[in-house]
């Protein structure tokens, strides 16, 4: 009897030291998720220990919420029989407080080394998409070159082009760290900007922070990595650089490349402009063949027809125009032409 009344004496004493021990705990998890963010920016990862921690923390406190409400919604006579889970409780806290001061230094461990993705790429035809391949190279090899746009109009080839370089990059230079290839398209807005470069670079957001902040936050990550090529993949208008968080220092050995249909987009940026030019009246010819397929020159009359249709689609016609031509190789007769034509005409 003696001991049920002393359990039910101690109960209150006991919860208010759980729950003064736990806001300790809380804040020794707040000032940890701190700490955290700031290091995992340079795709780290956070030590096992910490993360079981952190789970932990997460679950004694969900454990202590639940014991609170038995609590409430127990009698006075049966209150006391709670005193021992309460005792229990701080204990495991306790046992969490002293761990915590067993965390030494960094609470993340480098990462393997990411230095970029592998693109899917096709074979690049025609001398002149070659003598672009080899300009673009130069430019990247080339010190004092630091922004690099490349225009031409749209299906010409520049994202196959750029494409194949990045793949080079990844596999025959040890100039560069890291490759970072981002699409942009037409719907570009400085936020889904900096969220993809963000995931490229293992940077992660929390949501609540404004632009300027998230800027200053890729600026402090990108400035830290020396050595790397950032590949800005269809951009249809000028950018501010500042605005999104890409350092124009030229102290690092850092690379800018874009591909735009524009010029004057080169220009405002303060790139080295470099052309792709279509292909000529030949090249699309052999072009079209590689696609389509030499059978179709089996056809009695199509091949004049069919170089107009190389010419003007090789050379003057979409990118989406183009893909079509892949599916047309199994056609023997002429309604490849009537269907490469109705995709244009759409």
């Amino acid at each position: 009897m003696n001991q049920k009344w002393d359990n039910y004496r101690s109960l209150d004493p006991h919860m208010k030291d759980l729950k003064r021990k736990l806001k300790e705990l809380n804040g020794l998890k707040e000032d940890t998720k701190s700490i955290m963010r700031s290091e995992l920016q340079l795709r780290k990862k956070l030590k096992a220990g910490v993360q079981i921690w952190l789970e932990n923390v997460e679950r004694v406190n969900g454990e202590v919420q639940v014991l609170d409400g038995r609590i409430g919604e127990s009698s006075a006579l049966t209150r006391g029989f709670h005193t021992e889970d309460v005792s229990k409780s701080i204990t495991e806290v306790e046992e969490l407080i002293t761990q915590h001061g067993k965390f030494h230094g960094s609470l993340a461990v480098d990462n393997p080394q990411w230095i970029g993705q592998v693109l899917s790429t096709t074979n690049l035809s025609g001398d002149a998409v070659k003598v672009c391949v080899e300009e673009i190279w130069h430019c990247l090899m080339d010190d004092e070159v630091r922004k690099i746009g490349v225009w031409g109009m749209g299906g010409v080839g520049k994202t196959s082009i750029m494409k194949v370089i990045n793949n080079h990059l990844l596999k025959e230079t040890g100039k560069f760290d890291t490759v970072i290839w981002i699409t942009v398209s037409k719907e570009m807005s400085i936020s889904k900007l900096q969220k993809d470069i963000a995931s490229k670079i293992g940077v992660e957001f929390y949501g609540d922070e404004d632009e300027t902040t998230r800027a200053g936050i890729l600026f402090e990550t990108l400035s830290q990595k020396s050595r790397f090529v950032m590949i800005l993949d269809d951009l249809w208008e000028k950018v501010s650089l500042e605005r999104i968080g890409i350092p124009e220092s030229y102290l690092n050995e850092t690379k800018l490349v874009l591909t735009t249909r524009s010029a004057d987009v080169c220009r405002q940026v303060g790139c080295r402009v470099i052309k792709v030019k279509p292909l000529m009246e030949e090249e699309a010819w052999e072009l079209f063949l590689e696609k389509v397929g030499c059978d179709i020159l089996n056809i009695r009359g199509v091949e004049p027809i069919a170089r107009s249709i190389a010419k003007h689609f090789f050379c003057c016609f979409s990118s989406d125009t183009k893909s079509c031509f892949p599916s047309c190789n199994s056609f023997h007769n002429t309604s490849f032409i009537i269907f490469a034509m109705e995709c244009e005409l759409r």
